[in-house]
């Protein structure tokens, strides 16, 4: 999903980054990437993992949520039919225990796990998967987000009492896993509704098959977790996770150094300063830093509103990548940790056309295409005018808590004034900015996507994601785009379907409706206390770890 590009959003604390609705959604999440808990001793149980948000979810909506905080809740709480091995990278049984895939790919059968239950003790059955199935097709749900994926889906089907079967009208090279991963699998008994609005409304009921419980959301203070004692599967081994909502990011690490908090992702600036911190033996502080890279880390960058002008035309938005420089961004405001990238798919995998350039950084360029635009100076009052006389002027909208943005819209908006681009800044908070983008009133924001394995770009690229409040916010719309979207979704061959990709990549790269800004590590810093930590090919999960009795602090011990 969409991430903001703040420090700790941009790989927030939490379970195992995951990608795709969040690979496109204010927002992210990676399907299925997950490991499966180890049997912890008795001695292990206990303890609260204290963890920070650097904003409250919208919502905790198992199906309807699009940020990526809530994304970290539901996988504490809720499960799919397959998981992700997180080092092999191979699908694994999660509420399924086996499956069969026919050979033409557009029948997919799940056989459910008969020891898998819900929180509330009921066994999760194919009724349950079917109505959650339903519900996120049901067009008055805003799962919109969801739904994108499963638009050449036909059905879901109950075949037994613990057996559903998925049909597919068409070859999609994802078919098998958004059927098995996508979805987080809800009781029908508990989330069934008649009026669909009754359904969008919900926000903190949440019972799911996962280790942990929704226990209480303090608006502005904490959300708290605990764990689920009767969890169906091997049980955690921690007795609560709270996530508390600091704000400003030295506050953060603040928190971190005094102890209040136990793992922060840290902005380039802070892990700069905390690496200088730990070699100072003066200082007397004790803890871990973590850099790594994973598949879900994503890329920042600059959206143009691109139905409205000025940035209705490609050559303006060209200009604007001109005068963007993305080295002195990643020099400068992140410490020399960042890579330019030119487009939306993970830099290390196959989709990525890595023969792409960057285009540089050249005031003198964008004043070229401006002026083939029909923007120039043509008063001698050092503004840009077109042949109406209006001036070239637009409105920036950020975040309020976002310092790197702050920093980057500051160091683009005197490129602008410089060239002769009068730009005036709004900044708002977190859940009134994303109303922004639902209803696409802005002109230029900077965000964040989170990215996946092998990503399908049809929920923020496609055309027909622009209604509603799709993920297309920034309304692009080229017809070349939605062809070669929709014809690698049914090219099974990974080669040719790749080949199709570097060809959407080039429309991008010439259309240019993001200014793409940089990819980079995620960067951690842990308390000494957290033992279990193990770096996988997809990154950190929380749910490993777990706190040694003599390093719990006062009422940390089991989970009530």
């Amino acid at each position: 999903m969409l991430r903001r590009t703040t420090e700790s959003s941009r790989s927030a604390a939490g379970p195992l980054a995951r990608a795709l609705l969040c690979t496109a959604a204010v927002l992210c999440f990676t399907p299925g990437a997950a490991a499966k808990l180890p049997a912890f001793t008795p001695e292990q149980v206990g303890g609260t993992l204290r963890l920070n948000f650097n904003a409250e979810p919208q919502t905790l909506n198992p199906l309807t949520s699009r940020d990526a905080y809530a994304s970290y809740i539901h996988d504490y709480i809720f499960e799919q039919l397959i998981e992700r091995n997180p080092d092999t990278l191979e699908w694994e049984p999660m509420l399924a225990e086996r499956w069969e895939v026919s050979d033409d790919g557009l029948t997919i059968t799940f056989h459910l796990d008969p020891k898998a239950r819900f929180s509330d003790g009921s066994p999760v059955t194919a009724d349950d998967v079917v109505f959650t199935y339903e519900t996120m097709r049901n067009p008055k749900i805003d799962a919109f987000r969801i739904a994108s994926y499963f638009q050449m889906c036909e059905a879901c089907e109950k075949v037994g009492e613990r057996t559903v079967r998925f049909r597919w009208k068409e070859p999609y090279f994802k078919s098998f896993e958004v059927s098995g991963a996508f979805l987080n699998i809800i009781p029908k008994r508990v989330y069934a509704f008649d009026d669909p609005e009754e359904f969008n409304n919900l926000s903190t009921r949440l019972v799911g098959s996962g280790p942990f419980l929704f226990d209480r959301w303090t608006k502005g203070q904490e959300l708290v977790l605990v764990r689920h004692d009767a969890y169906w599967r091997n049980q955690a081994a921690l007795a609560r996770v709270v996530y508390r909502f600091i704000l400003n990011p030295r506050a953060v690490v603040q928190a971190f150094l005094s102890g209040d908090l136990d793992y922060i992702a840290l902005s380039p600036e802070w892990w700069v300063k905390l690496r200088k911190l730990k070699d100072d033996p003066r200082a007397g502080y004790d803890f871990r830093l973590m850099k790594y890279s994973a598949p879900g880390n994503g890329y920042s960058y600059i959206g143009w509103q691109n139905a409205k002008p000025p940035f209705d035309d490609p050559r303006v938005r060209t200009a604007m990548t001109h005068l963007v420089d993305r080295r002195a961004v990643i020099d400068k405001l992140l410490y020399g940790i960042g890579t330019p990238v030119t487009g939306p798919f993970w830099t290390g995998s196959l989709q990525y056309d890595a023969g792409l350039k960057p285009y540089a950084y050249d005031p003198a360029e964008a004043l070229r295409l401006l002026k083939q635009a029909g923007w120039e100076d043509r008063d001698g009052d050092g503004w840009l005018d077109n042949a109406k006389g209006e001036r070239f002027a637009f409105e920036f909208t950020g975040i309020s808590d976002s310092e790197f943005q702050r920093d980057v819209i500051r160091l683009l908006s005197e490129e602008c004034r410089r060239i002769g681009i009068d730009v005036s800044v709004r900044y708002w908070e977190w859940s009134v900015f994303v109303t922004h983008l639902d209803n696409r009133s802005y002109q230029a924001t900077m965000l964040a996507w989170t990215g996946t394995i092998e990503g399908d770009p049809f929920q923020v690229w496609h055309s027909s994601q622009i209604e509603g409040r799709g993920s297309n916010h920034m309304s692009f719309r080229n017809a070349e785009a939605d062809r070669l979207i929709e014809e690698a979704r049914a090219t099974l061959d990974p080669a040719k379907r790749n080949a199709l990709y570097h060809r959407f990549h080039r429309v991008l790269h010439e259309q240019q409706p993001y200014t793409f800004v940089e990819e980079r590590e995620s960067l951690r810093a842990l308390a000494p206390r957290l033992e279990g930590v193990t770096l996988h090919r997809l990154g950190l999960d929380t749910k490993e770890w777990w706190i040694p009795k003599d390093k719990r602090l006062g009422g940390e011990g089991s989970a009530p």
